[in-house]
C-alpha cells in the first residue's frame, strides 16, 4: 500500500511539474542523490540508499520518498511554500515534515545553488546569510 501511495504521488508531481511552465531556475522534479550531515556527530555523507524526489512550483514544494539506513526503512514526505530573494536565499516554511515533526509550522533559512542539473541546498544559516561551521547539505539531480 505505501508503495502505491508513494508512487501515486511521484507520478502526479511528475505530471503537474511538466504541466506547468517553469518560471525559475528550481521549478519542477529534482531527485535526491547526496545528503552530508555536519552538525550531528559523527558527521556523516551518505549516498541516497533509497529514493526521493522534491517537488517545486510557484512557490510551493512537495517531496515524497524512503532511505533506508542498514535493515531500517524510513518513508520520508512533506511540503510547503518557499521564496528566494537575492539570487540563493531561500525560505521554506514547513506545513508537513515526517521525519521532522518539530519543523511543523517553523521556517528554514537556506542557501540554494542550480549548477545546470544539480541543484544543492545549504542550512542553516545565520541572520545574515552565512553558514556556520556545521551545517546539513542535500543534492538533488533535476529529472527529465
Amino acid at each position: 500500500m505505501k508503495t502505491k501511495v508513494f508512487l501515486s504521488l511521484i507520478i502526479l508531481g511528475m505530471i503537474l511539474c511538466s504541466s506547468f511552465p517553469q518560471n525559475g531556475p528550481i521549478e519542477g522534479a529534482w531527485r535526491l542523490v547526496k545528503v552530508e550531515d555536519r552538525i550531528n556527530e559523527p558527521p556523516f555523507v551518505r549516498q541516497d540508499t533509497g529514493s526521493q524526489v522534491k517537488f517545486w512550483t510557484d512557490g510551493s514544494f512537495a517531496f515524497a520518498g524512503f532511505f533506508q539506513m542498514d535493515t531500517v526503512v524510513y518513508d520520508n514526505y512533506g511540503w510547503g511554500t518557499y521564496t528566494i530573494s537575492e539570487g540563493n536565499h531561500y525560505k521554506e516554511h514547513i506545513v508537513e515534515n515526517k521525519l521532522f515533526q518539530e519543523g511543523k509550522g517553523t521556517t528554514l533559512n537556506m542557501l540554494i545553488e542550480v549548477r545546470n542539473d544539480t541543484l544543492i541546498q545549504r542550512w542553516p544559516v545565520d541572520e545574515n546569510w552565512n553558514l556556520p561551521e556545521k551545517y546539513f547539505t542535500e543534492k538533488y539531480v533535476r529529472l527529465k
